[in-house]
């Protein structure tokens, strides 16, 4: 998995005209919820402004690499019009989360995405998340905050969203000391990594879009009833107003 965060500010490289694109500015979110849609690109922007922002849709990566995302530069310029009006991940940090216990899990501090083909994984939480015992006792554990499963069953409203008691993930933390390596587990270390085939296109993956659900999302709301204001009386033309009555003279 990877944070949202961590891709804020990485460069974006056309591999097909060797060109540099610009940095990620923002993450764009289908509607769904589900996965990355896009990406917003900002190109000769400084500290004081300027500079041009352009959409690249989720389709055109070519893959996520450790400092630069590569792009194909045909497929970059395609369905950039439905960018604009989709969500984006800075559209839920901060969101408070509470268990169905009734236990403040903490806000929503990133977005874990799944770097094989965009997918939202889960959300990864603030301070909150640990109990008072769990704050005495590791509080001293970097690393070991939680996350969300993004598909679970979320509630969502216009301030909080409760999740089931289930849904949340803690990191396993395993206490060893630790051990110098040996000459001959190193070699054997080195040799597995430099038999380890390269990773395959799988992220061409991004933006295929499978078959998206209606599951409520952080990025939508309970549906509420909103009442229809009555339509307004017309008025009446000032010719038909009758002329009022005076009184009759004794």
């Amino acid at each position: 998995m990877i944070r949202a965060h961590e891709l804020i500010g990485r460069a974006v490289v056309d591999m097909d005209a060797a060109e540099k694109l610009g940095n990620v500015k923002g993450i764009i979110v289908s509607q769904s919820g589900e996965r990355v849609a896009g990406f917003v690109v900002a190109r000769g922007e400084s500290i004081f402004g300027g500079g041009v922002n352009r959409n690249i849709p989720a389709s055109a990566v070519h893959v996520i690499g450790p400092d630069a995302i590569t792009v194909s530069g045909a497929a970059a310029g395609q369905g950039t019009s439905e960018l604009a009006s989709l969500p984006r991940v800075s559209d839920v940090m901060g969101r408070k989360m509470v268990s169905r216990s009734g236990r403040l899990l903490g806000s929503i501090s990133d977005v874990l995405i799944n770097p094989d083909d965009g997918t939202i994984v889960g959300f990864a939480l603030g301070e909150g998340t640990k109990s008072k015992i769990e704050n005495l006792f590791g509080a001293e554990k970097k690393g070991a905050t939680g996350y969300v499963r993004a598909d679970a069953d979320l509630q969502v409203g216009r301030d909080l969203i409760v999740v089931p008691d289930d849904a949340l993930v803690q990191p396993e933390i395993h206490e060893e000391a630790p051990m110098a390596p040996s000459s001959e587990s190193s070699a054997v270390a080195s040799d597995s990594a430099t038999s380890q085939p390269a990773r395959p296109d799988s992220l061409s993956r991004w933006g295929a879009g499978g078959p998206s659900s209606d599951r409520r999302n952080v990025w939508t709301t309970r549906d509420r009833v909103v009442e229809t204001p009555a339509a307004p009386r017309p008025a009446t033309p000032v010719s038909a107003v009758p002329p009022p009555s005076l009184p009759r003279e004794e």
